[in-house]
């Protein structure tokens, strides 16, 4: 029987993004344009889309996309304002001396901080500040590498002020209150996982066994930090703070053993007129910030302060309805992320400045690195989000919803995390992970009866790995031991423990919903 030509129209802007990337070599940019055009033309020629939808879907594809930018722009530019300032070097060189117990060690960095370092800024950030830190503690440089990428990945979801999190929100309809407090509580299971991955790394079986005590308090005390984060409605720091908590347990779990040593190298890790808590002001004034912004009273008198485009309800000439939205991806001054780091990024100026430790330029300069940084994210991104919504809007993502519902419920609750995790495997971002398939998780959710928040659960949390351990995390990681090992080394040594945690995933989202939970 030939395959129904609706549904391989409805595959192709897919297949071919995915096959450009892996198996071309494309950049996403280029792959994402392509992949963008045949859904526009799919759309049109095969589901009866006119002119006026298509512009509106890629209307909101480009706000949807200005809304999670806004946040990544805003974080990576307080990374590097905090990086030019040597704020991140002392905070660095103050973990890396903390204790003569090589496996705590490896934990703290790895694990704890690289998860902190994945709330502020994300975008490989974790893997080119830790790598090298655990190089100078003394671990081999496969190692080095392959437990940062696994050992951050717990924490790219709500990472980068939550940007992941909230794309999937946003092109899934669902509620960020409703989906982040069982989400954070489902990511006990990746918390775990990748603190074991850590410990297995850095140790064997006898590492794991020593380590798998304190890993599993941590790690409950975590998910709690993350679950309450998000029942307040902060989920933009609910990577962060419990990143931050993790590094100080860990931190003084390994107070009890002799200081480490000076590594060599270690000297340019600190900054003589700097302390560390003035090297965190930054971060603490995001968190304070942060939650001071979900003030209920402040929040209900800054709601009307927002920016946001309303969409006519659309039709295809097959009669397939995109709903209209009155405020479509509203951006928000209190709540936003962006202006909060922003503010963040002030209030450091001046602080820093009324101590003399400012440097003239340092805005300027970490302005210009993350423009180069973020160009290419920002142009992929606009256009998998307006692919995106071209695919929901048009009735394509229904249709590839009805084949993909012939697995069943079983096969498919097993099967949704890797399919997170192969689209930021192939993509290397949790974000366009979400933005591509988190509207076909929905509607296949709808069309097997399962309930739509553990499916969106299942696609973020395998996306959240498969960004961790892709490829293009193992090339920063060999960039920045300066090519003392390959990317093929790391992504053999890594591989098996991302899978491994996906496969955990999804037994716990089979658990849940044989269990019948919401």
């Amino acid at each position: 029987m030939l395959p129904d030509p609706r549904f391989v129209v409805a595959v192709a802007p897919i297949a071919v993004l995915l096959c450009c990337i892996l198996f071309l070599g494309w950049r996403a940019p280029r792959a994402a344009a392509l992949a963008w055009l045949l859904a526009v033309a799919g759309a049109y020629a095969a589901y009866g889309a006119r002119a006026e939808l298509i512009a509106s879907a890629c209307a909101k594809g480009l706000s949807l996309a200005l809304l999670v930018m806004l946040i990544v722009w805003a974080a990576v530019f307080l990374y590097n304002l905090a990086l030019d300032l040597g704020a991140v070097s002392v905070i660095a060189g103050a973990l890396v001396g903390s204790t003569g117990d090589k496996l705590l060690l490896g934990l703290l960095l790895a694990w704890g901080f690289s998860g902190f370092m994945q709330g502020i800024a994300g975008f490989g950030v974790p893997v080119a500040v830790v790598a090298p830190l655990l190089l100078l503690a003394g671990y081999s440089p496969v190692s080095s590498v392959a437990m940062v990428m696994i050992g951050h990945s717990w924490a790219i979801t709500f990472g980068s002020m939550g940007s992941s999190f909230i794309a999937l929100g946003l092109v899934t309809g669902i509620d960020a209150a409703d989906l982040g407090p069982p989400l954070a509580l489902m990511f006990a299971v990746p918390i775990v996982c990748t603190g074991l991955s850590v410990a297995h790394i850095a140790g064997g079986w006898s590492g794991t066994g020593r380590a798998a005590p304190l890993v599993l308090v941590t790690s409950l005390l975590m998910g709690l930090v993350m679950w309450g984060l998000n029942e307040v409605g902060a989920a933009p720091i609910s990577s962060m703070l419990p990143g931050l908590l993790g590094s100080l347990i860990l931190f003084y779990a390994g107070r009890g053993a002799r200081r480490a040593p000076p590594a060599s190298g270690s000297r340019d890790l600190k900054r003589d007129d700097m302390s560390f808590a003035w090297a965190f002001l930054p971060y603490a004034l995001l968190v304070i910030l942060s939650l001071g912004a979900q003030a209920p009273l402040l929040k209900e008198a800054a709601d009307p302060l927002r920016f946001a485009l309303a969409f006519p309800e659309q039709r295809t000439s097959l009669g397939f309805v995109a709903a209209g939205q009155e405020a479509y991806a509203p951006i928000r001054l209190v709540g936003h992320p962006a202006p909060l780091l922003l503010l963040s990024a002030l209030l450091s100026y001046l602080a820093y400045r009324s101590r003399g430790v400012w440097r003239t330029g340092a805005a300027q300069r970490a302005w210009v690195v993350t423009v180069r940084q973020t160009t290419g994210t920002t142009v992929g991104v606009s256009l998998m989000v307006m692919m995106a919504i071209v695919i929901a809007d048009s009735g394509m993502a229904e249709r590839l919803a009805r084949g993909v519902a012939l697995l069943g419920s079983i096969a498919y609750v097993l099967a949704a995390p890797f399919i997170g995790l192969i689209g930021a495997f192939i993509t290397g971002s949790n974000t366009n992970s979400n933005v591509l398939f988190g509207p076909l998780q929905l509607f296949s959710a709808g069309a097997l009866a399962l309930s739509p928040l553990l499916v969106a659960a299942a696609q973020t949390m395998g996306g959240a790995i498969g960004s961790g351990v892709a490829p293009d995390k193992a090339l920063i990681g060999v960039s920045v031991v300066e090519g003392k090992v390959s990317e093929g080394e790391v992504m053999r040594r890594v591989l098996p423990y991302g899978l491994l945690c996906v496969l955990l995933i999804g037994i716990e989202v089979l658990i849940i919903s044989a269990l019948g939970a919401p």
